[in-house]
C-alpha cells in the first residue's frame, strides 16, 4: 500500500495530559517475534501502541505530552527517546522492532516526507526521513492522522468487513479519508478526501449568519463545530435571537461562550433556536455526504470527531433522515468506534500490512 494521505483531524479532545506506563512487560518467550509501533502525534498529546507483528497480538499504550518545537532534529530525537523507554518498560529491545507507523496533524507522503499543512508543527518544508534513521533503522509508515484512523477504524473498528469505506471527522475542521477496494486512496497530490472544500450550494437554505457558498472552504466553514459555533453566537449578534433559548443558561448567560455541544444538547431538547441554527450545518453535511455516496458508491461512511461524539445519536438521525432525501443508493452512517485510539491503531495496522507485502 504506497498510497498514503488525506487530511487532518482536528478534533481531539485536549485533556490535561500525563506520561502513562504500560502496567506491566509483554513476554518475550519467541525470540522470533518482530515488533511494530504505532503513534498517533497530535498537536498537544502522542500516543503510542506497542504489540507483535502477530494480528491479534497483546497491545501496549503510552500517553505523552508532546514535544512541539519549530525544530524537526530536536522534536524526533525527543521522539525516539520516548519510543526507546517504552520499549525498554515493556521488556522488548528496539532492535526488535520491525517498523514504526506515524500519524502526523497534516500532509505528508511517504515517498517524499514532507510535513506540510501542520499548523501544531511550523517546520521548514525538508524531508523528515533521514531524521528517523538516524535513531531508527527499520521500516516506517508516515501519513496524516485522518488517514491512519480510517485505517484503525478499518482494522478494528466500525468498518470492519468493509472495503468501500469513507471515514468523515467533523471536529475543530472537517476531514476525510478513503478507502477504496481495501487501500487508502489519496490522489495525485495526496489531497483527495479534501472535503472541506465541497461546494454545496444554498438552494432553499436562507440565513443571514451563514457563510457564503462562494467562500474557499465554505463547506467546512458551515459545518464543522467551528462554523456550528459561529452560526450560534451570530444567531443571537446579528440574527434573529430568542430571548428564551435554552442556549443562555448552557453558555451561563454569556452569548460568546455557545459552543456547538451546547447547541446538539439544546435541539435534542427541542430548543427552536437551536434547531434553526442547526438547519444549515445539518442541511450541507447531509448534501455533501450525498455527493460521497453518488461518487464513490461506499458501502459504509464512519463519522467521527469531537461534533459527533457529542451527541452522536441525535447528529447522526438528522444527517440520515436527510441523506436520505439526496439518494437511494445503500450505504450505512454510522459513528467511530475507536475514539482518539483510531489514529494510533491505523498506523499499527499500516506498518503491520506494509511489513507483510515486502
Amino acid at each position: 500500500m504506497n498510497i498514503l494521505d488525506g487530511n487532518t483531524q482536528e478534533n481531539r479532545l485536549e485533556e490535561p495530559l500525563q506520561a502513562t506506563d504500560p502496567v506491566r512487560s509483554l513476554d518475550q518467550t519467541d525470540a522470533l517475534d518482530r515488533w511494530i509501533i504505532g503513534i498517533d502525534i497530535g498537536g498537544t498529546k502522542t500516543l503510542m501502541l506497542l504489540s507483535s507483528e502477530k494480528p491479534g497480538s497483546e497491545v501496549l499504550e503510552r500517553k505523552i505530552p508532546t514535544c512541539a518545537t519549530e525544530q524537526p532534529s530536536v522534536f524526533f530525537k525527543w521522539l525516539f527517546d520516548e519510543v526507546s523507554k517504552f520499549c525498554s518498560d515493556s521488556g522488548i529491545e528496539i532492535g526488535l522492532v520491525a517498523g514504526i507507523g506515524m500519524g502526523f496533524p497534516g500532509v505528508i507522503l511517504n515517498d517524499e516526507g514532507i510535513l506540510r499543512s501542520a499548523p501544531a508543527f511550523q517546520w521548514a518544508e525538508e524531508d523528515i526521513r533521514p531524521m528517523i534513521a538516524a535513531y531508527f533503522n527499520g521500516d516506517i509508515y508516515l501519513d496524516n492522522d485522518v488517514n491512519m484512523a480510517a485505517m484503525g477504524e478499518f482494522d478494528r473498528g466500525a468498518a470492519q468487513s468493509h472495503r468501500h469505506c469513507v471515514m468523515v471527522t467533523v471536529g475543530t475542521g472537517i476531514g476525510s479519508a478513503l478507502i477504496l477496494n481495501g487501500q487508502l486512496y489519496s490522489g495525485q497530490d495526496g489531497a483527495a478526501g479534501e472535503i472541506g472544500h465541497f461546494i454545496v450550494g444554498d438552494e432553499g437554505i436562507d440565513h443571514q449568519y451563514k457563510a457564503s457558498p462562494d467562500t474557499f472552504g465554505a463547506f467546512e466553514l458551515n459545518t464543522s463545530g467551528t462554523g456550528i459555533t459561529q452560526h450560534a453566537r451570530r444567531y443571537f449578534t446579528d440574527g434573529p435571537g430568542n430571548a428564551h433559548s435554552l442556549l443562555h443558561s448552557l453558555a451561563d448567560g454569556d452569548i460568546s461562550q455557545i459552543e456547538a455541544r451546547h447547541v446538539f444538547k439544546a435541539a435534542e431538547a427541542g430548543d427552536a433556536a437551536a434547531l434553526e441554527i442547526l438547519t444549515l450545518p445539518l442541511q450541507y453535511m447531509a448534501r455533501g455526504l450525498a455527493n460521497i455516496v453518488a461518487l464513490l458508491n461506499p458501502s459504509i461512511i464512519v463519522v467521527g470527531g469531537g461534533v459527533a461524539a457529542s451527541n452522536p445519536d441525535y447528529y447522526l438521525n438528522e444527517v440520515r433522515s436527510r441523506l436520505s432525501r439526496y439518494t437511494t443508493l445503500a450505504t450505512k452512517v454510522v459513528v467511530a468506534e475507536l475514539g482518539n485510539m483510531a489514529g494510533a491503531i491505523g498506523a499499527m495496522a499500516a506498518i503491520r500490512l506494509r511489513l507483510q507485502q515486502r
